[in-house]
């Protein structure tokens, strides 16, 4: 088990998804095959059509960034622009995290995955449960935006109109911390 105590001040910082974010389901939505849903973020599910946000926030709760992937995508796949670019953090995720390829690219960064282990894993990897109850913080971020109609129904069919949005929402949160 790692030792946090020894080296630089590390931050730490919380990756989670979300998938159902329900959308009216209107007569010929993303019927477009040049642009097609695949490339708005729209995926097909169970459930119907979804749109997965992937989000990356600081220690308070607020949102440092975010992207979005179609809905069947894997997490691990979905958060890998955000997770590119992190450097000596504490990353906290959810069990859809749990992956070796994604813990070693953070070893290799220079950060600390606390990710709890999936319940069929043969080798259970470092979880620590005290930074892992931190994870509310993100859900507490999915719940602050969702406040927002545009945000919690995906009206927009352009995925950067629906991501601008939510960085609109962020930005309202932001200024309610202040």
């Amino acid at each position: 088990m790692p030792n946090l105590s020894d080296g630089p001040e590390v931050r730490q910082d919380f990756a989670c998804h979300t998938s159902g974010w329900p959308r009216e389901i209107r007569r010929g939505f993303g019927t477009n095959p040049a642009g097609g849903q695949s490339s708005q973020a729209i995926g097909r599910t169970k459930g119907g059509l979804n749109t997965k946000l992937c989000a990356l926030v600081e220690g308070h709760g607020r949102l440092i960034g975010a992207v979005l992937a179609p809905g069947q995508m894997y997490e691990v796949e979905a958060s890998a622009p955000l997770l590119n670019t992190l450097k000596t953090v504490l990353l906290v995720g959810d069990k859809g995290f749990d992956a070796d390829v994604l813990r070693q690219q953070m070893l290799a960064q220079g950060c600390l995955a606390c990710i709890p282990p999936r319940s069929g894993r043969r080798s259970p990897a470092w979880n620590h449960r005290g930074f892992y109850r931190q994870r509310h913080k993100i859900e507490n971020f999915f719940q602050r935006i969702k406040v927002h109609k545009r945000v919690s129904t995906r009206y927009d069919k352009l995925a950067l109109t629906f991501l601008n949005c939510i960085h609109v929402a962020a930005i309202f949160d932001w200024l309610k911390s202040f």
